[in-house]
């Protein structure tokens, strides 16, 4: 199925059998993020720059870990509590601004997975 990426012209595609294996095919998320950790603030995707990923890199299906990404999505259809993404915020220049307030460190396939199970924002901590 494929995903449209918010505030960015583009999508992606995770294959039907990893979304069906996961319980995620159909998906209806009742809040605005996966459950995480009390110290995790909620920042909406679209200020987020999207994680680049690399088709080139051996992986299972253009960029991503099967495993890992399927481990994240049973754990936003189970309810189970998800580590938050660490974030950077990126410097805001007035001569060329940012499109993005935020940069992924680490948490590739949960900025993903959110974007799968139609969340509006991310869990993630600010570093």
């Amino acid at each position: 199925m494929r995903y449209a990426m918010p505030n960015f012209p583009s999508d992606f595609e995770i294959p039907d059998d990893w979304l069906a294996d996961t319980g995620a095919a159909g998906f209806v998320p009742t809040t605005t993020a996966y459950r995480s950790s009390s110290d995790a603030i909620l920042v909406p995707l679209v200020d987020i720059e999207p994680p680049h990923r690399v088709l080139t890199i051996a992986k299972d299906w253009r960029g991503f870990d099967r495993i890992r990404l399927m481990s994240v999505l049973k754990g936003i259809v189970t309810g189970a509590d998800i580590e938050p993404v660490p974030l950077l915020e990126l410097p805001v220049f007035e001569f060329a601004p940012n499109t993005y307030r935020f940069r992924v460190r680490n948490g590739f396939h949960r900025f993903y997975a959110s974007i799968v199970a139609g969340f509006e924002c991310l869990a993630a901590v600010i570093v």
